[in-house]
């Protein structure tokens, strides 16, 4: 069973490269292109975690909700209810502050909004690479065995 791992590694390094980026810029969200930049790098973002999402949702972790494996099973049904509510909340903030404008009015807020969105994105990516993928990968060699 092909789960693609490594692309979904591949894109949880994109989109923390992307966060570094956004939290840099925003130190200096002093003009509109600055703001527009940011905007842009949102867009990105989303783009990538809307791909990613849909691997996972569609492949990933139907597999490992179905494992006959019980404890594989609640840890993937536990991380798969998780991830709706930090996926609504990273939709929420990106509508917030989708527009150069919300930026310009309220950089302060941003930055703070911001911290706490994408340190609840790396937490996430942490525990996938600690629990999740290992999890996975384990069970596609007892499958492949």
């Amino acid at each position: 069973m092909n789960w693609r791992i490594g692309q979904l590694q591949s894109q949880h390094e994109a989109c923390l490269a992307i966060v570094q980026d956004i939290q840099a810029r925003s130190l200096q969200i002093w003009d509109r292109p600055a703001a527009v930049e940011i905007t842009l790098m949102l867009a990105r973002l989303t783009g990538i975690l809307r791909i990613h999402l849909a691997l996972e949702d569609e492949i990933l972790y139907p597999a490992l909700r179905n494992a006959s494996d019980p404890a594989v099973a609640h840890t993937a049904e536990r991380y798969w209810q998780e991830m709706g509510g930090l996926a609504d909340a990273f939709l929420d903030f990106v509508d917030r502050w989708k527009r150069a404008d919300a930026l310009l009015a309220d950089a302060d807020g941003f930055r703070a909004e911001s911290a706490r969105v994408f340190a609840a994105l790396a937490d996430r990516i942490d525990r996938e690479h600690e629990e999740i993928y290992p999890m996975a990968e384990r069970l596609r060699a007892a499958k492949a065995a």
